[in-house]
Formats: C-alpha cells, sequence, structure tokens
C-alpha cells in the first residue's frame, strides 16, 4: 500500500523525468541528495521507482557507481536493481581446490 507521500514523489518525478534522468547522468550523487533532502527514503523510493517505470534504468546502474552515494541509498539502489543477492562472477563463486 501507497502513501500519499509516495504518490506525491512519484507523480512530481514523472513530470520532471527529462531534469532528473539528466540529473542522475551528470551528477547522480546531488540528484539522488536533493531526494533524500527532499523526503527521505520513500522520496527516494519514489524517484527509482518512476525512473525505471520510464525506461531509464541504466541510469540508475550508473548511479550507483557514484562515490557520493550515502551507503544507505547505495544498498537501497543495489537491491532495486539487483534484488537481495548480489551478482557474482562466475569465477568468483565457484569454491577453489587446493
Amino acid at each position: 500500500m501507497m502513501n500519499a507521500a509516495y504518490e506525491s514523489d512519484y507523480a512530481s518525478a514523472l513530470d520532471h523525468m527529462d531534469f532528473i534522468v539528466t540529473s542522475l547522468a551528470e551528477k547522480p550523487g546531488r540528484a539522488i541528495a536533493l531526494a533524500v533532502e527532499h523526503g527521505g527514503e520513500n522520496a527516494v523510493q519514489a524517484l527509482f521507482d518512476a525512473v525505471m517505470d520510464k525506461g531509464h534504468r541504466m541510469v540508475l546502474v550508473h548511479a550507483l557507481g557514484a562515490p557520493s552515494l550515502p551507503d544507505w541509498v547505495r544498498e537501497k539502489l543495489g537491491v532495486f536493481l539487483y534484488g537481495q543477492n548480489r551478482q557474482v562472477a562466475a569465477l568468483f563463486s565457484r569454491k577453489v581446490l587446493h
């Protein structure tokens, strides 16, 4: 169930999608910091959802590498993009025999 603040943040993100995508591509840390300042975790989730729903997944993937993201946002975005299980290269996922 969504709350009114989330719905408002989601609608606002949709209304400003071109600006948001450009901001995420150029300065992802700053774009996400603005969402955090505006509405905290709720606004961040609405931002991620709106960007993904409009088909701009790659800007979120690139934003994951921004050094200025707070750890909790990086974790939230990683789970949002890839699920609970972190992706591991096949070479590292096998047990090494000595």
